[in-house]
């Protein structure tokens, strides 16, 4: 039996099971299942990908609707780890006609990617003779039209071997590109191949052939083609720029671009003529990474579902609370500090409720009573489904990385017995914490947040800003804890909010922070009461690190730029911490909820 959580990428998932696993976590889907152009950011891991694949045919049509009988047809065109992120497609720039050679080479991706997957279904109804009047009078013709004089074999056998056959010349059309593209010269003085190629391109090429092509028998009634284009961060700006003019096309309701990127790693919003595309305009805007991390979106409960969706598809019967248990001694602990705030709320409460007392100080109070050093309540242990999910921080990759660890860890207690493996140990829940939490802090910063080398080389990080971010991780960090295990009324912090707008050096960091994962960004009211200022949230998967308590209301701390710069050159404390509530800055989020204040 294979690690029940273990990370697949969702383009080597087949349909069943990609169909068995998904969860719907965006109150927004119904946006990304309706005709428009839209590009949605996100964290990695946070769950594009996997949302893409299961809006494709093959899932959609589990377990037994027609293809005819689908909404609308999707078409998946990654991006990653693909020929358009060709280092050597550079030697366009400054060259002949670099917009029209690149557009040709992506059009040709997608044409590549649609009718792969096209010659993969099954179509319930086959009309050859249209088919043949498709080929004849809209395909060959707009081929000619872009300089297309090829002669191209067609099998009419079925629409599998029909759609075959075209993604056959597209793949010859490709590495006809591919081959130009090698035999440039990278010195600009020297003379290029002459380019005798044709030019596809999106409006007079895609446009016209899609419109005819959904209009076939057998292919979903409501003629609506919806274009993913996973990973765009990954293309070049020149591509960027001409992905821009599509969406700028408005093909819609007909043709839809629906575009993932990576927050903060679009690479622009202008077109190859130097305009803007715009809101609501152009198309919609979705931030997943936000919506994640609110509370209006009931991410504990989605989580839940997805490992126990995990389980079962492994064959385990145990409840996720189950399999992941409590720290019993530990939780003990706690019901007795609960109880303890329970007996002395009449005369030492401090909230307006006894319940809101338990919340804010119980776990708070068990930690700092673990003993008088940060060493001794380092013996805290992470563990319980509820922590491992908070330990995420709304990113789901997160917790299926965690999780997975922490089955192996298991595993290998076990004398390689599958079946033998009823729950995880607390301790090892624990370990796997901590080590992913003090590598994700101190070796995957060092490696720009874990992204891989293409996303460092198209958009450097200086590593003083490393080093800032670093610092200012720690000093969040540190300055946490010790309010904490502090006197004041709010002690849960996870949160810094910005009294004055930032300069370019603490808005570079802390967007740095954001790009990589290391914090949440929302807005918040100021102190003023008279309009909104930004707020930066801790990734609580750092919790370990610092012995912070995940889970529960938590608070935000008001810092000035000054502060900042001094938190980010030195590593040290946010400010000085003092056991009183006079001039308290500390102000009060519930939990995940960032959104509102």
């Amino acid at each position: 039996m294979e690690n029940p959580f273990a990370v697949v990428s969702p383009e080597e998932m087949n349909a069943q099971k990609a169909h068995d696993l998904f969860v719907d976590l965006y109150s927004e889907y119904h946006m990304i299942k309706r005709p428009g152009n839209i590009i949605m950011s996100g964290a990695r891991g946070c769950g594009k990908s996997m949302l893409i694949r299961c809006a494709l045919p093959d899932v959609l049509m589990i377990p037994d609707k027609k293809f005819s009988e689908l909404e609308y047809l999707a078409f998946h065109v990654p991006v990653k780890k693909t020929s358009l992120s060709l280092t050597e497609l550079r030697f366009l720039d400054n060259r002949h006609a670099p917009y029209l050679i690149n557009e040709h080479f992506m059009v040709i991706h997608v044409l590549m990617h649609s009718y792969l997957s096209l010659s993969k279904l099954v179509f319930d109804s086959y009309v050859v003779e249209e088919y043949r009047d498709f080929f004849t009078n809209v395909y060959s013709r707009y081929l000619r039209l872009c300089g297309c004089k090829d002669d191209i074999k067609v099998d009419y056998e079925s629409p599998e071997t029909f759609f075959k056959s075209l993604y056959n010349h597209t793949e010859e059309l490709q590495s006809n590109f591919i081959l130009y593209i090698l035999n440039l010269n990278p010195n600009s003085d020297k003379i290029d191949p002459t380019y005798a190629l044709p030019i596809l391109s999106f409006v007079r090429f895609i446009v016209p052939v899609f419109k005819e092509l959904i209009n076939l028998s057998g292919f979903p009634r409501n003629k609506n083609i919806y274009l993913f284009i996973d990973d765009a961060d990954n293309l070049s700006k020149t591509q960027t720029e001409i992905l821009n003019s599509w969406i700028s096309c408005r093909t819609q309701p007909t043709i839809s671009l629906k575009v993932s990127t990576q927050y903060e790693l679009y690479k622009t919003y202008l077109t190859s003529n130097g305009i803007l595309i715009e809101t609501p305009h152009d198309y919609q805007s979705l931030n997943i990474s936000i919506r994640y991390t609110t509370d209006h979106n009931n991410f504990k409960d989605k989580a839940v579902r997805i490992l126990q969706k995990r389980l079962v598809n492994a064959g385990i019967t145990c409840p996720p609370a189950g399999f992941f248990p409590i720290y019993e001694k530990q939780e003990e602990g706690i019901r007795a500090e609960i109880q303890r705030i329970r007996d002395t709320y009449p005369s030492e409460g401090r909230g307006n409720r006894v319940d809101d007392d338990v919340r804010r100080y119980a776990t708070p109070n068990y930690i700092r009573d673990l003993g008088g050093t940060r060493k001794s309540r380092a013996t805290y242990r992470y563990a319980g489904l509820d922590n491992i999910i908070h330990l995420s921080s709304g990113i789901i990759r997160n917790l299926l990385d965690a999780t997975a660890n922490m089955y192996d860890a298991t595993y290998s207690t076990m004398e390689g017995n599958h079946s033998a493996i009823s729950f995880i140990p607390t301790e090892i829940q624990d370990r796997v914490s901590r080590n992913q939490a003090d590598e994700f802090l101190y070796t995957e910063l060092r490696k720009g947040g874990g992204a891989d080398s293409q996303e460092l080389a198209s958009i450097p990080v200086p590593k003083n800003d490393l080093e800032k971010l670093q610092n200012l991780i720690c000093a969040m960090g540190h300055t946490f804890h010790e309010i904490l295990v502090s006197n004041r009324s709010e002690r849960k912090v996870f949160s810094i909010a910005l009294t004055n707008i930032p300069d370019n050096d603490v808005e570079r960091v802390l967007k740095l922070g954001v790009r990589l994962g290391y914090f949440h960004e929302a807005t918040i009211g100021n102190k003023e009461g008279n309009g909104r200022t930004w707020l930066y949230i801790l990734n609580r998967r750092l919790a370990p690190s610092f012995i912070l308590d995940p889970t529960g209301f938590q608070g935000y701390l008001f810092m000035t730029n000054e502060d900042l710069h001094k938190a980010m050159n030195t590593g040290k404390q946010l400010r000085q911490i003092i056991d009183s509530d006079e001039d308290n800055e500390v102000g009060q989020l519930s939990l995940f909820d960032i959104w509102e204040d």
